[in-house]
């Protein structure tokens, strides 16, 4: 039986018709031939690119005058290429699984969660009529943190199946797999009282996420492959037009989901994403059910690679969700994010790391790296500008050949993100200067830096979730911390001039660059709140 709607973007595998012939998934390389040689050639053309720098760079004479400074911007230097580098050896990883048309009869449950006060039943009504409308037969269900009358009628009206652990008072634990007030208690609640009996095939939404009508015909006939137990589409927002920050926090995800995936799934090991996502049970129960974290997603990705199951990259756009449009949300949100992931990276994943496979066990720990490196090199590159005022210590760095040969290199990494940026899911929307992205990731490495120093202390917070409720208009000032960046370099600045009479012109050319960023990044908090103020 073939399915309508399969997305005709990529090449079918029809499911075995024979029982003792196992269905296998099959990939095909993201990199055709014309592509590899060109990306050989802008390989040979970067890495000449970065040795000619690093040859002039290592030869200036600041080296000898200021050691400090020239060992601090060389440990700058190392992470930003090392992490272009990172981002451009993937590309050779990247494959594609051929589209598995699924074979009827799998019994499957399509299921997703609703918070009181935290998401708008308008919110869930929407989600839950794509839901019920997925082309592939199936049940829906609601797992209803409190219970509600109104919840109840809503899914009565649509066919949808309602289910509240309020009244399991077994389920209502501090802490654990029955977490109260937690996404995963609430899921592992419906798999032990129903799920794990009554069906073969788990697809979970976040109430967010918007599924095209083809999502299941998409992502199930991938688990005619015994040896898949998860299988995940990429997270795309839908509502990118509502502000700058739901624009950036979408350029934030181009290159994981359109390039990182696809090079995971080469190696049989994408990462969960708790959007949405979809689970043979019988994997899922072997795990244990959903991971008692925070990260829940991240640590089951963990497990299953642990206990030998293989994921799949569905590289499509099947469901639309929302991004943060506001300060309060999306740094609350990174914060927590930031935490929840070195938690699993620093506490949890060594002991299941030592289960993995080298390379799975290397590309967990990547991932970890690439999530907060910026968060520590923009508050050192910060400190590094405060201590050259202080001192009035400049190395002398821009010679005629230090000059060209960095520009250079500029130039080649860009070159390099601009060829990525051919691999895009949309590329005809996804592509250019996400000088958004850039923005927010300068707006929250303080947030970021308070994560790190979560997890140091192994400071404990309980389960948030994002709010997806219109904000207020009101003022949130939650971009303080950069007026204490403002106050210590205009501290630092003030006492070099008075220290020193005069200061090098590059790096007053730097403060005045931080200063300028900071100062319009506080704006777009107040012009925030006065637009809302205005629309409402």
């Amino acid at each position: 039986m073939v399915w309508p709607n399969v997305s005709g973007g990529a090449k079918r595998v029809e499911p075995s018709t024979e029982r003792n012939i196992p269905t296998r998934v099959v990939n095909d390389p993201v990199l055709q031939p014309r592509d590899r040689l060109i990306y050989w050639l802008l390989t040979v053309a970067g890495m000449a690119a970065i040795a000619v720098f690093l040859f002039f760079w290592f030869r200036l004479q600041a080296w000898g005058e200021y050691p400090f400074i020239m060992a601090v911007c060389s440990g700058l230097l190392a992470v930003l290429l090392l992490n272009n580098l990172g981002r451009w050896l993937i590309l050779l990883s990247m494959k594609r699984p051929r589209t598995v048309v699924p074979r009827p009869g799998w019994k499957v449950a399509v299921v997703t969660t609703y918070v009181p006060g935290i998401e708008p039943l308008e919110l869930l009504e929407q989600t839950l009529t794509a839901l019920v409308n997925l082309d592939y037969p199936h049940d829906t269900w609601v797992l209803d943190e409190g219970d509600d009358e109104g919840v109840k009628q809503v899914c009565a009206a649509r066919g949808v199946h309602h289910f509240s652990r309020k009244s399991f008072p077994r389920y209502q634990a501090d802490a654990g797999l029955f977490r109260k007030a937690s996404k995963h208690g609430n899921y592992n609640a419906w798999l032990q009282e129903i799920g794990f009996d009554r069906y073969e095939i788990l697809t979970a939404f976040d109430p967010d996420h918007v599924p095209d009508r083809s999502y299941l015909t998409n992502v199930l006939g991938f688990l005619d492959d015994a040896r898949v137990g998860y299988v995940q589409a990429p997270q795309v927002y839908g509502n990118q037009g509502e502000s700058f920050i739901a624009r950036g926090a979408a350029e934030e995800t181009y290159e994981f989901y359109s390039l990182v995936q696809m090079a995971c799934h080469g190696k049989g090991v994408p990462l969960i994403i708790g959007c949405h996502n979809t689970h043979r049970l019988s994997a899922l129960r072997e795990c244990g059910g959903f991971a008692a974290h925070d990260a829940d997603d991240l640590l089951l990705t963990l497990l299953y690679q642990s206990r030998g199951w293989e994921g799949v990259y569905a590289p499509q756009a099947l469901a639309q969700g929302l991004a943060p449009d506001n300060w309060p949300a999306y740094l609350n949100q990174q914060r927590r994010w930031t935490r929840s992931v070195l938690d699993v990276k620093l506490r949890i994943g060594p002991a299941v790391a030592r289960n993995l496979s080298p390379t799975s066990a290397l590309l967990n720990a990547l991932h970890g790296l690439n999530y907060v490196h910026r968060s520590i090199m923009l508050p050192i590159a910060m400190m590094l500008v405060a201590f050259m005022l202080v001192s009035g210590k400049s190395p002398a760095m821009a010679t005629t050949e230090a000059l060209i040969s960095g520009g250079l290199v500029v130039l080649m990494l860009r070159v390099w993100e601009r060829y990525r940026q051919r691999f895009y899911l949309k590329k005809e929307s996804e592509q250019g200067i996400h000088w958004r992205a850039g923005l927010l990731r300068f707006a929250k490495w303080p947030y970021q830096l308070a994560a790190v120093a979560d997890v140091l202390v192994n400071r404990q917070f309980p389960f948030i979730t994002t709010p997806k409720m219109k904000s207020s208009p009101r003022a949130s000032f939650v971009l303080w911390p950069h007026v204490i960046t403002l106050g210590v370099l205009s501290a630092a600045w003030g006492l070099g001039l008075v220290l020193h009479g005069t200061l090098p012109f590059v790096t007053q050319l730097c403060a005045m660059g931080i200063v300028i960023l900071t100062v319009g990044l506080m704006g777009t908090e107040w012009s925030g709140v006065v637009r809302r103020r205005a629309d409402r």
